[in-house]
């Protein structure tokens, strides 16, 4: 890896040590989180020519992300997604400049292609070629993909009781899938320790780690910042507030440094308030909870970016919408039969969201509002089949031609 020191560089999250840019997941003093840092000013002529016209997201956006070289890039067309202005949604919320970013139209289905792209080609700068992940479905879908691409092995760990979409998309890539077992209550612990563990574990091995949180690849949220970037450019300035999905804290922790690197790169003069939607019925600890009790240290998945996005909501002003399932699903319902967008249950979080704040009152009117959809519902067709209790859905009716037809 040739990246200078002064164009681009690692930076311990709590004590600001400088690393150079390389094979470097923690930091190598202390073991701690890293985050990729950029030189702004340096960056902020190539940048400013290229992120608001067509292109690739690596043409866009290439002055800050890693690797520079491009020839290491290992790409699918990540990025570009649409940003669709809502019309019945907002309606009945009292909206009027309500936009969704469609993360769903990723090659793989999810916003988790924009990270693997960033990530798989740091790998390939390295001249590595074998990767490891523990996935709810969607990374696993993403390094599946990325890796036959490259030509690459792609060891993918899920739950046994991961959606059969999301199994099966794995295995058509050829990934070598490992089901493990789901976290049930008095297991939720033991799974969230795979994720945990997978750095040691992997570094043991050669194996890269690709597990979409700062603590285990920093340079997974990388992509995630691409959001914000082409959020702004579409509207042509920065949204007054943004909706995010909550699971791991990646996507928001990433939308915020996104805005953090376009102010400083002389882009924009604000950075919105920053929402998240986070389920809570599942022994979820709360973003917000995690160093209490009985969270810390009981049967509770600890989201491994949750300080982070903790911390963006807060120095933005933003909230944290506890939700459960119904409100999930409603989220979903509305998406599908008001603006023909199928999401799956993760994908809709910051939507439902959205309209627990509406419903509240804590959204003016007039504000421009953007709802980052993360992910498909293909990925989750049990999940769709419960819409019903939300919106009937119309039984199919056999006919063998169009005189059948009651209309």
């Amino acid at each position: 890896m040739t990246d200078d020191l002064n164009r681009a560089w690692l930076t311990n999250v709590k004590t600001g040590t400088r690393y150079p840019i390389g094979p470097t997941l923690r930091a190598p003093d202390d073991g701690g989180e890293i985050s990729v840092t950029f030189d702004l000013d340096a960056a902020a002529e190539v940048f400013a020519a290229r992120w608001k016209t067509a292109g690739s997201m690596w043409e866009r956006f290439g002055a800050v992300l890693t690797p520079f070289d491009q020839s290491h890039v290992v790409s699918i067309g990540e990025g570009n997604t649409p940003l669709v202005r809502s019309e019945r949604f907002a309606r009945e919320l009292g909206l009027k400049n309500l936009f969704f970013k469609l993360e769903g139209s990723n090659p793989t289905g999810s916003f988790k292609d924009r990270q693997m792209s960033v990530a798989i080609s740091m790998g390939r700068s390295w001249g590595r070629s074998r990767y490891a992940t523990v996935s709810s479905g969607n990374v696993g879908n993403a390094l599946s993909a990325y890796c036959a691409k490259a030509g690459y092995d792609a060891i993918v760990l899920v739950a046994e009781d991961t959606a059969d979409g999301k199994r099966d998309q794995i295995s058509v890539y050829g990934a070598q899938l490992y089901l493990v077992p789901a976290p049930t209550p008095g297991h939720v612990r033991s799974y969230w320790q795979l994720y945990a563990d997978l750095g040691a574990f992997c570094a043991a091995r050669d194996i890269v780690p690709m597990i979409s949180a700062r603590p285990v690849n920093p340079f997974m949220v990388e992509g995630t910042k691409t959001i914000a970037f082409e959020i702004t450019a579409s509207l042509g300035q920065v949204p007054d507030m943004v909706f995010c999905c909550v699971g791991g804290g990646g996507l928001l922790g990433g939308v915020y440094k996104g805005f953090q690197e376009l102010v400083g790169l002389a882009q924009a003069t604000a950075i919105p308030v920053i929402h998240g939607g986070q389920r809570i019925d599942r022994n979820y600890a709360p973003i917000d909870k995690l160093h209490e009790e009985p969270y810390a240290s009981g049967d509770y998945y600890l989201p491994l970016d949750g300080d982070w996005a903790d911390g963006a909501i807060k120095a933005t002003g933003g909230t944290l919408t506890p939700l459960g399932a119904d409100a999930i699903a409603e989220a979903q319902t509305w998406l599908a039969t008001k603006e023909g967008i199928f999401a799956e249950p993760q994908g809709a979080y910051a939507a439902a969201a959205l309209m627990a704040a509406a419903r509240r009152g804590e959204i003016d009117p007039e504000a421009t509002v953007t709802c980052v959809v993360t992910g498909i519902g293909l990925k989750d067709m049990g999940a769709a089949r419960r819409f019903a209790e939300f919106a009937p859905q119309r039984p199919p009716i056999k006919a063998t031609g169009l005189d059948d037809l009651r209309i």
